[in-house]
């Protein structure tokens, strides 16, 4: 009778473990939405420099507007509205009128919105999960692919989106070492002062110990979105 209590008693601990898990993912997420509408918000009032793509002529103002057929194809890409793509247009011209976002440019956005850390890594992770073909630049429709997907997608989606943000290589799996780099950028950002890498390694050692179902030192996509799935 005792051992079935036991039993009873860890698999109620591994539910809420698992609970609380995914509760703590949900909240990353949303706080990566509502940064993501800031630094468009902020782009109203600030105007770093950007810098102006190699095949661009210097001379010419680049367009205020997108043509109807450009239109039309970021509609069927993303879901958005013509009046939802145009008003993130004119923020994104106004933020960088040559039309490209380099780190040059999203570095600083992310330090007026976390002004009490270093937001500098931070800001890099999140340009190379956008900057898919890593050229460099991020064009306005590689950003609004990218915001689609994460405002959006489904539920599927979004999990994969985190995944591969988490995943810096791109192949496939996520590393311990992927995600110390990961969760020490969120530490430095949200935090003034050194961060205690402690607290971090045990941040790292609870997802794996969530995450990696079978125990070989790496997280895959699959076990990644059950594990988050599974509550």
């Amino acid at each position: 009778m005792s051992n079935s209590l036991n039993i009873d008693n860890k698999s109620i601990q591994q539910i809420r473990s698992n609970v609380s898990l995914s509760l703590k993912m949900q909240r990353g997420f949303k706080k990566m939405k509502k940064s993501i509408q800031k630094i468009t918000e902020t782009s109203m009032s600030v105007q770093p420099h950007c810098v102006f793509v190699e095949n661009m002529q210097n001379d010419e103002k680049q367009p205020l507007y997108i043509f109807p057929e450009r239109l039309s194809s970021l509609m069927y890409q993303t879901g958005f509205s013509k009046d939802e793509i145009r008003r993130l247009y004119r923020a994104f011209k106004q933020y960088c009128p040559r039309g490209a976002v380099t780190t040059n440019d999203l570095k600083p956005a992310y330090a007026k919105l976390f002004p009490l850390g270093d937001s500098g890594k931070y800001a890099q992770i999140v340009f190379n999960a956008f900057d898919k073909d890593r050229n460099g630049i991020i064009s306005f429709g590689d950003l609004l692919n990218e915001i689609a997907l994460i405002i959006n997608g489904d539920m599927d989606q979004k999990l994969s989106w985190i995944f591969k943000f988490y995943d810096l290589n791109g192949d496939g799996y996520i590393t311990r070492k992927e995600m110390l780099v990961v969760i020490s950028a969120i530490y430095e950002m949200l935090h003034n002062g050194q961060i205690i890498q402690r607290i971090v390694n045990r941040h790292v050692d609870k997802v794996f110990e969530k995450m990696d179902i079978d125990k070989d030192g790496v997280i895959s996509q699959e076990e990644f979105m059950n594990s988050c799935k599974n509550v």
